[in-house]
């Protein structure tokens, strides 16, 4: 951190870039429908995947910032940890599976093939595969399925759910691991696991079916665990920099993310595009923190901005239900540019008047006392 500045200080600036990445996703997904015009912006997000690695990347660094003394050894700090982390996700997710629910039925119930071969990549034995993607999104297990007909039914963008609950399962045991290292030690870790998801990824895309390496690249948890890895190595470090040291690795990663841009397209090296700008994420969240409370990041802190930001995973995980649906019962296109507002609204609604509500009833309730041993 910056001498002086408390780890557990608000970052209202950091909320604030949650609600552009999401938008980013949002707004590739309306294109995809077919509900805007959106090609050139799509083309530049990439679909939003980039978007979705830096949320990996932010998780990893708030997940530091918020529990910076979390060791696994502390069983009472992990496992109140541990419904914490449930409490703040599994009642959105539950949620868009019930605002899925109406679109399955109609699906199923009509016989509409095409658009279950569309929307929900399903051939044949539609019932068992709804079933089994079903469980899998109850049990936050799409990301580990390579299979479309298992992980895009009811709500695809639930996939970077497995990667999160692995993510928040694992980083109990490395935090502490990581904290012990020198800075140095730090860095370095921070660049093998970078380079080694590079040479994963290139791996996969060489060696696997070709049916399964993209879901391997873009979605599988372990894929994206250097992305979090590398949040975390970067909220430790800003505990100990100070400011010239800060400027040095933002400085740093900026240039490593500029070369790996510049290589991949040079070599026609096959990684996504997420790849070479996982380090322009860290930069970035690393320089907004550093300047939180500056003048210039002044938009970032206004209050509906931060609204919408604290409402971002709302938007993330309902939209495609909503968008879906809409889809199915012939109502998407005519709202076209008319769906943004309306989704934030509705991810207003979502956060502060049920997920939070919800959380808030979770986290206060009476827990069952432990029998004694």
């Amino acid at each position: 951190m910056i001498r002086g500045r408390s780890l557990r200080k608000d970052i209202p600036e950091i909320t604030a870039l949650r609600i552009l990445a999401a938008l980013c996703v949002v707004i590739s997904h309306l294109h995809a429908l077919g509900m805007v015009c959106a090609a050139r912006f799509d083309e530049i997000v990439d679909g939003g995947r980039p978007a979705v690695c830096f949320f990996f990347v932010l998780s990893g660094f708030i997940m530091h910032h918020n529990y910076p003394l979390l060791d696994a050894r502390d069983s009472v700090a992990t496992r109140r940890f541990a419904r914490s982390r449930v409490a703040r996700l599994y009642p959105t997710l539950l949620l868009s599976l019930c605002m899925a629910l109406p679109t399955v039925i109609y699906l199923l119930t009509t016989h509409a093939d095409d658009l279950l071969l569309q929307y929900y990549a399903l051939k044949s034995h539609y019932a068992s595969w709804l079933v089994a993607s079903a469980i899998a999104q109850l049990l936050v297990l799409t990301g580990w399925t390579p299979a479309a007909a298992i992980n895009q039914p009811w709500n695809g963008p639930a996939w970077s759910l497995s990667c999160e609950f692995f993510f928040y399962a694992a980083f109990p045991f490395i935090r502490p691991v990581l904290q012990r290292l020198s800075s140095r030690l730090i860095i370095v870790a921070m660049i093998a696991a970078w380079l080694l998801q590079g040479i994963w990824m290139i791996a996969l895309y060489a060696f696997a079916a070709p049916n399964r390496s993209p879901f391997l690249v873009y979605q599988f948890p372990l894929t994206h665990f250097p992305e979090f890895m590398a949040g975390i190595c970067a909220g430790i470090l800003f505990s100990r920099f100070n400011r010239q040291q800060l400027n040095v690795l933002i400085g740093v990663a900026t240039v490593a993310a500029l070369l790996a841009v510049a290589a991949v397209y040079s070599w026609k090296i096959h990684l996504p595009a997420s790849y070479g700008e996982t380090p322009i994420f860290l930069a970035l969240i690393v320089a907004t923190v550093r300047s939180s409370g500056s003048l210039w990041l002044a938009p970032l802190r206004n209050s509906v901005v931060v609204a919408l930001g604290h409402a971002s995973y709302a938007l993330y995980i309902i939209h495609v239900p909503i968008l879906l649906g809409a889809s199915v019962f012939g109502i998407a296109i005519a709202l076209g540019w008319f769906w943004l507002p309306l989704l934030l609204l509705a991810s207003l609604l979502i956060h502060y008047r049920y997920a939070e509500p919800i959380r808030r009833w979770l986290l206060t309730r009476p827990q069952p006392q432990r029998l004694a041993q």
